[in-house]
């Protein structure tokens, strides 16, 4: 089966190839695993390893930064306000739904939070009080991945410029008359935020370093909703590009508003299981906390299904349409003019299918593992060794649900 890569940028390749052993072997193997390391924490993790820390958030820039910030914010702009050109030839389009959507995040696993050092939203300096909440980031990141996944033309250089622009407006107005911190109102910072907790290069202890600098997010109210939403958009993502969600709506899922109410029940149908399964912990483990506190303390349990959502489903956007970015810089604002005298490349597709299937197998089910482990160190800390494992069955049960829903997208797109 061959590659498929889209146009549009609103999402990764479909199809990888055919699979290389039965779907319902991959499957079974996957939720045996999930459980497998269930019934094992049960058995060998009696006591929370992770320490509390207070987080503090930074957002000065050096000049060099705010330089290149504003580089990338023109870059994203002028092409399509200034220009005419189409979404196979302008930088815009791989700027954002390629390079900062996908490559920089990647990047942080090695190197942190890069994002936040040139953050194309953050060249005024404007005072803000201590954050307290991020659901203005909620609100405008549902409206970015709906530009994303409703809306036909997310490719399109002009809309990205004026998507842009409008979010840069929100931001610094925000910020600037009800004096929230960066961090609370801008979705990009806060989603190369969380992901770069994923670090892969912590001190010594490895994995108990990894744990902790997972477990330590900011505990801003309204963050597990921000963590769902990019579990839900994702798996949105997924879901649509499949035979199997054609099949079932037929032409229907051409239908702006059809999707627009697809993609709002998808996230809320993620955010309400999360909030049933902090409910029956709480009602299992005897507590008196109260839900909400409890679904904040629960919503980094949830990263590592998000990353790994997001890299198996954007990697090859990465991996082949990067592979333009020299062609598309050469009249980078759509003027005419050749910096390079570069012709169109033909893609490279240097990496097999097979590697590719098992690479994205391989970081779904990882994620959905760390996933357990952190949620279990917590139930741990709050209810205690003995009711750990009872107030996790519908943690459990949603993770395995997921795992089975991610390799099913992989699989039959």
């Amino acid at each position: 089966m061959d590659y498929i890569i889209p146009l549009t940028f609103g999402h990764g390749v479909v199809n990888v190839g055919d699979l290389p052993i039965p779907f319902d072997i991959v499957l079974n193997t996957s939720a045996l695993v999930v459980l497998i390391t269930f019934v094992y924490l049960k058995v060998s993790w009696k006591e929370s390893i992770i320490a509390h820390r207070e987080e503090i958030f930074d957002d000065k820039q050096s000049l060099f930064g705010k330089l290149f910030g504003f580089l990338i914010l023109f870059l994203l702009v002028a092409p399509g306000v200034i220009s005419n050109e189409s979404a196979k030839t302008s930088i815009a389009p791989l700027m954002l739904w390629v390079f900062l959507w996908i490559g920089v995040p990647v990047l942080g696993l090695l190197f942190g939070d890069i994002y936040a050092k040139f953050n194309p939203l953050n060249l005024f300096p404007i005072s803000s009080n201590k954050p307290q909440s991020v659901y203005f980031a909620c609100v405008l990141f549902i409206g970015l991945t709906w530009f994303e996944l409703v809306w036909r033309k997310p490719g399109n250089p002009l809309n990205i410029g004026v998507v842009f622009i409008l979010l840069f407006i929100s931001v610094n107005l925000l910020r600037y008359f009800l004096k929230k911190s960066l961090i609370e109102v801008d979705p990009l910072l806060l989603l190369h935020y969380l992901y770069s907790k994923l670090k892969l290069f912590n001190s010594s202890p490895y994995f108990r370093s990894l744990l902790d600098n997972i477990g330590n997010l900011a505990r801003l109210r309204g963050i597990e909703y921000f963590v769902l939403l990019m579990i839900g958009t994702v798996t949105y993502d997924g879901l649509r590009e499949t035979t199997f969600w054609y099949e079932q709506f037929g032409p229907r899922i051409n239908d702006m508003g059809f999707s627009t109410m697809m993609f709002v029940l998808m996230n809320l149908a993620t955010i309400l299981f999360y909030r049933f399964a902090c409910f029956f912990a709480i009602k299992i483990g005897g507590s008196d906390l109260e839900l909400n506190k409890v679904s904040n303390l629960f919503g980094h349990t949830m990263l590592p299904i998000a990353f790994a959502y997001h890299v198996t489903h954007y990697l090859t956007l990465l991996l082949f349409e990067s592979q333009t970015l020299f062609y598309r810089l050469n009249d980078p604002i759509g003027t005419g003019i050749s910096l390079f005298n570069a012709k169109e490349p033909s893609i490279n597709y240097f990496v097999e299918p097979i590697v590719i299937w098992s690479v994205q197998v391989g970081v779904t089910l990882l994620g959905h593992m760390l996933s357990v482990v952190l949620a279990h160190d917590l139930a741990v800390k709050l209810f205690g060794h003995q009711q750990s494992d009872k107030t996790q069955y519908i943690f459990l049960f949603i993770t395995v649900a997921l795992t089975l829903q991610a390799l099913f997208v992989l699989s039959v797109g």
